[in-house]
């Protein structure tokens, strides 16, 4: 059986083809990895920003709602006490925020009603 790739692209060697193959593998399972992780509606196309702030995204997706949300002129004494304790997640978030905004959640489109 001939190589997947074979007749799609001219390569110079197989382990050009090889490598070429291990990167999309690479970048395919670390999309797959990053939506079922953070639950974002990632494609190949994303995947370099992405990759660019996952370090700020591994700290801030448990508070992502509320930095979207987030207005310092509309703090009030029910959040205070959350924005206190986060602050420094907050901070790092707000540095991104207009690429956060551009991310999609994934919603359950599949619930099961017994």
């Amino acid at each position: 059986m001939p190589p997947a790739l074979k007749g799609l692209k001219k390569y110079e060697s197989v382990d050009e083809m090889n490598n070429e193959r291990k990167k999309r593998d690479n970048e395919a399972q670390k999309i797959r990895y990053w939506r079922k992780r953070y639950g974002f509606d990632l494609t190949n196309e994303d995947y370099e920003l992405f990759n660019q702030n996952i370090n700020i995204i591994k700290k801030i997706y448990p508070i992502y709602d509320l930095i979207i949300n987030f207005d310092k002129n509309k703090v009030n004494g029910d959040n205070l006490d959350e924005y206190a304790k986060n602050w420094d997640k907050i901070k790092l978030g707000l540095e991104i925020k207009d690429y956060l905004l551009t991310l999609k959640k994934i919603t359950n489109k599949h619930i099961l009603v017994f």
